[in-house]
């Protein structure tokens, strides 16, 4: 965690480093870097977590914790958001990046006060055992497999739509706007996470099935208005997203092994990593051939087609 949040803020160095524009290289290596610093935190934040609920005896209330940690996430994207608004429409992108770089020193600083649970275990195997094990146990474990599939592709179709989502808002309102659209969907975003603690009776599945309709249904509607309306609109499609996400950890920690519970999120962040890496290769390339709102709404349909594998799953495993 340490590692990772230093390379983040190494990454934040060489964003701010890249002026307006006069360095595009260093753009190129401050997404590699980030890329890097993603891969430290992917599967260790979460293994961090439901092992620390283990040591209090809370593990039946990892979704609770998860819920509300993730609340303060959004909470601290809104605000970030907010302030950069505020920059870009007083000063310029620019002087944005360097003020970016405070809030990742603080994560580095965060980082140090970290204690490591006293059920993690200490073993002397090294990292390539540690990932042959872990790979072996995802596949004798059918279930995992396929919530390993959808959150592989849940993430390759929300990032990429999350992304894709500035450059069609910028085609409608100006770019200072756009990040207040952004504090507006953090704001939902937190207001999910902190409401998903009371639908847990639900079930996790039906959780993920009702969160899928929702998005679709907001993005449609807002895909359908395309007017200066539809960047507001469809900002809060993440009013859905904090139950989704919950529900998703939930899930895919219960099926990991206690041994291998960081390696194996890892695997599973990097076989997502590596698919939404296509998936930003191929939208990018039906945007430039066709249009940025067309590869919208084919993110929207992927999405769509998705919501039906959490219906298949709540028939399976319900």
């Amino acid at each position: 965690m340490i590692t990772s949040a230093s390379i983040f803020f190494l990454s934040f160095i060489i964003f701010a480093l890249a002026g307006n524009l006069e360095r595009g290289s260093f753009l190129i290596l401050g997404g590699i870097l980030w890329g890097i610093a993603e891969a430290f935190a992917s599967g260790t934040d979460d293994a961090l977590m439901y092992e620390t609920m283990q040591q209090l005896r809370k593990e039946d209330k990892y979704d609770i914790i998860y819920a509300r940690s993730r609340t303060f996430s959004q909470i601290g994207l809104a605000t970030g958001a907010l302030l950069a608004a505020i920059v870009t429409y007083f000063y310029s992108l620019n002087i944005l990046a360097w003020v970016s770089t405070l809030p990742a020193l603080g994560q580095v600083v965060v980082t140090f006060f970290f204690v490591e649970p006293s059920t993690h275990l200490k073993e002397d195997a090294s990292s390539l055992k540690h990932f042959l094990a872990a790979w072996k146990d995802l596949c004798k474990n059918r279930k995992l497999q396929i919530l390993a599939t959808i959150q592989m592709l849940n993430k390759g179709i929300g990032y990429t739509a999350h992304r894709l989502e500035g450059v069609y808002f910028n085609m409608l309102i100006p770019t200072w706007l756009v990040n207040i659209t952004r504090v507006i969907k953090q704001a939902s975003g937190a207001i999910s996470f902190s409401i998903t603690p009371y639908i847990r009776k639900l079930g996790f599945f039906k959780i993920l099935l009702l969160s899928s309709i929702g998005n679709v249904l907001v993005r449609t509607i807002g895909i359908i208005l395309n007017n200066f309306a539809t960047p507001f609109i469809i900002s809060f499609v993440n009013i859905f997203y904090g139950s989704e996400a919950t529900a998703e950890s939930s899930l895919l920690q219960k099926e990991l092994s206690q041994k291998q519970r960081a390696t194996m999120g890892s695997i599973v962040s990097l076989i997502g990593g590596l698919f939404a890496a296509v998936i930003y290769y191929i939208i990018g390339a039906i945007a430039d051939i066709f249009s940025v709102y067309f590869a919208i709404v084919l993110l929207i349909a992927c999405k769509a087609v998705l919501g039906g594998s959490y219906y298949w799953m709540l028939k399976k495993y319900k």
